[in-house]
């Protein structure tokens, strides 16, 4: 899908939406475009034993670019996934030049073509054989933690 229009993150989405109207699939997305605002996220390195999202994204970077070209890719995974996945939309940025980029926050994209592939198929292998991923406390939800992480 090509178009020449100024066209923010949300507009983007209500784009891919109608294109892929079935919510209870995967969608990929690849957008190749001149953005006129980027505001992306990076969090430091981590180690083991790794800290919680939430406590990790106290300490981000923000970055905040203008008239930029690049490419944006993730997905949309549909909402049963909550708890193995984050539902909704999940993209990234990297600039042309490979110098800017990450975990994209909001956009206002200039032009470009947005690319979809509707994904009928979801694979989840666990690293069964591993004492970290067996020690594990999974049980707590942590989707409210999430969201206020998603949002910052």
């Amino acid at each position: 899908i090509a178009f020449n229009s100024p066209s923010g993150a949300e507009k983007i989405r209500h784009i891919v939406d109608n294109a892929v109207p079935n919510r209870n699939l995967f969608c990929a997305v690849k957008i190749t475009g001149s953005f006129i605002r980027m505001k992306t996220r990076s969090v430091p390195a981590q180690e083991p034993p790794y800290p919680p999202l939430a406590e990790v994204t106290r300490h981000q970077s923000v970055f905040d670019l203008e008239y930029v070209s690049g490419t944006v890719v993730g997905f949309r995974s549909p909402p049963f996934v909550k708890g193995i996945n984050v539902p909704g939309y999940h993209l990234h940025f990297i600039s042309e030049d490979l110098m800017s980029g990450g975990h994209i926050l909001d956009f206002e994209m200039q032009n470009g073509v947005i690319e979809i592939d509707e994904i009928d198929r979801f694979y989840l292998i666990l690293p069964a054989h591993t004492a970290a991923f067996g020690k594990a406390d999974l049980s707590s939800d942590r989707s409210l933690e999430l969201l206020k992480v998603e949002s910052r």
